[in-house]
């Protein structure tokens, strides 16, 4: 994965953090818990390419404070020296990128001053330029569900900008006008993504190129369903355009919107360091059960190869019967305890709902000793899945201890144009299988080649458990007995 390597050294509540970031195109969440931490790594990764006043975002910062960026040999940094924050460079990094910051540092808000406002009210109509359909007709939509809600948009002409550092709009509806600082908040923060998505668009040479969009709250100022169409929208925009797009968030709406490989949760440990676990689950991350609501048990596993699993055991053996039965991913086991924990002392589900716990195969030991250090006596019943994470289970299956049955199968239904061997060798030829445990080398190599096939994560999985269920029938035969134990009908 192409990425930038980020280290913050002693700035405002980060002391030593290093972050790689990926720059491929998607959306990706930046999420945790109050005074993380993630606004500020937000803020210093969007120093890379935004030219905000360092001071005035920060603070009071220690003499030593640094954040420095590394790329393809490319090195960028700011340091601070006691009295101001010095910029450094090293080579060619080549990227871009815009920041929509918190709603005091933000964009749509630097230019709040009465004497401005005043001013900005006195324009004449005749000098304002008209305003490029995309934010006009985006900015509908987006907020109203309707491209030509906003009758007439316009900003100020490029002579008159620098007198409020930067663009200020005005619209035009029912025949009157109100200017960008008389907007709703909501209004005030689309305008804004708006236009710098609008200005990089435009200048976009080479979308081969990578462009890192950063947008800190965003929600904060924006209902629940122009929530959802502005995700459409910009999912759209990062297609087209080759943007890295990442919100800095606790919103539950756009965390489960993201798929887990590109969610980073800040956890913040009582010695003040911090730690970024990625994958992470939309459970996991908002640390609620977003979805529980209505159901009679849930079933907490660590990612989408074990939700697939127990929910085909489930539908084979007829176990949801008059009952809703509810799976949920959250990540590695440490946050399948530590969420199940949560779940029992905070009764979070309700008395009439239950909680079960199926973890992967390969973590019994761990999760026993997680268990005791972690002093969790909530009883609940847990079990073991027979297979792996997918990303250890391909590698295992297909690379260190070959599965003859599983490699022909995969072979004959899922890569038939590039076979697996040809994936192995490219695989090998990188170096790619040294330190690679985790398997998720091998998976990187894999998954390149399942969207040259336009085959999903979720089809590969569907395959792989059937292939589980009619070849391995012990292990299976003990999940399965687990499952009808816990759910049996009374």
């Amino acid at each position: 994965m192409d990425t930038i390597k980020m280290h913050i050294s002693h700035v405002k509540c980060i002391d030593d953090l290093t972050f790689e970031i990926p720059v491929e195109k998607g959306l990706y969440a930046i999420t945790g818990k109050n005074g993380s931490g993630k606004s500020t790594i937000a803020t210093c990764a969007a120093s890379l390419f935004f030219q905000m006043k360092m001071q005035l975002y920060f603070g009071a910062t220690e003499p030593n404070a640094s954040i420095t960026f590394e790329k393809d040999g490319a090195f960028r940094s700011w340091t601070y020296d006691g009295s101001k924050w010095i910029q450094s460079q090293t080579g060619d990094m080549n990227i871009k990128g815009f920041y929509e910051g918190s709603l005091i540092f933000g964009n749509r808000f630097k230019d709040t001053s009465m004497p401005k406002v005043q001013k900005a009210m006195n324009v004449d109509t005749n000098t304002l330029v008209v305003a490029d359909d995309f934010i006009r007709k985006n900015l509908g939509l987006i907020l109203q569900g309707n491209e030509e809600y906003y009758e007439k948009l316009y900003h100020l002409p490029r002579n008159k900008q620098s007198e409020f550092d930067g663009y200020v709009f005005y619209y035009e509806k029912n025949g009157r006008r109100i200017s960008q600082f008389h907007m709703s908040t909501g209004e005030n923060l689309l305008i804004s993504v708006l236009n710098s998505i609008n200005l990089r668009n435009n200048d976009r040479a080479s979308l081969s190129k990578p462009c890192v969009l950063f947008l800190d709250e965003i929600e904060l100022a924006l209902h629940p369903s122009s929530l959802k169409r502005l995700l459409n929208f910009l999912e759209d925009m990062s297609n087209k355009y080759n943007y890295a797009i990442y919100f800095s968030t606790h919103s539950i709406e756009l965390i489960g919107a993201i798929k887990p490989e590109n969610i980073f949760y800040v956890e913040r440990h009582s010695d003040n360091s911090i730690e970024i676990l990625n994958p992470c689950y939309p459970a996991y991350a908002t640390r609620i059960l977003y979805d529980h609501s209505g159901f009679d048990n849930v079933i907490l596993v660590e990612d989408d190869l074990a939700a697939s699993f127990i929910k085909c055991i489930l539908r084979d053996e007829n176990l949801q019967r008059n009952r809703m039965i509810h799976v949920l991913p959250c990540g590695g086991y440490t946050n399948v305890l530590k969420l199940a924990d949560e779940v029992v002392k905070f009764n979070i589900l309700g008395k009439r709902s239950s909680v079960s716990v199926v973890l992967d195969g390969d973590c019994k030991k761990e999760a026993n000793r997680f268990i005791q250090k972690n002093n969790i006596r909530n009883n609940l019943p847990i079990s073991f899945l027979p297979i792996e994470s997918l990303e250890k289970y391909l590698h295992n299956k297909l690379y260190v201890n070959v599965d003859h049955g599983l490699y022909r199968y995969l072979t004959d239904y899922v890569f038939q144009v590039k076979s697996i061997d040809a994936i192995i060798l490219g695989y090998e030829a990188q170096g790619a299988q040294k330190n690679d445990e985790d398997g998720k080398n091998f998976w990187w190599h894999i998954e390149k080649e399942l969207k040259e096939r336009r085959t999903s994560r979720e089809e590969l999985i569907n395959i792989i458990v059937g292939y589980v269920r009619d070849n391995n029938t012990t292990e299976y035969g003990k999940i399965r007995d687990f499952l009808k134990d816990t759910y049996r009908q009374r």
